[in-house]
């Protein structure tokens, strides 16, 4: 790493905050992306490389209709299989 790198402004770096505590868990550099998730209490985190993309469920209906595809929403008439 370099020096401009290690003598960063705090206003270079973000914190992810325990709310019941106010602990910092973990922290990271400003102006890249990331991919922070939890499982179980485990935070982590790695950067996003620049062709990958995160769909969330909107995105997806988003990307389906730009391509031509109709969305419905799921039926009212639900059929039970029990």
């Amino acid at each position: 790493m370099g020096d401009s790198a290690l003598n960063s402004s705090d206003a270079d770096w973000y914190d992810v905050v325990r709310r019941t505590d106010g602990v910092v868990m973990c922290s990271f550099p400003a102006g890249d992306r990331f991919l922070v998730y939890r499982s179980g209490g485990l935070i982590s985190m790695r950067p996003l490389l620049d062709e990958e993309i995160i769909f969330t469920p909107n995105a997806v209906v988003q990307f389906l209709s730009g391509l031509g595809y109709r969305i419905d929403g799921p039926s009212d008439n639900m059929i039970s299989s029990v």
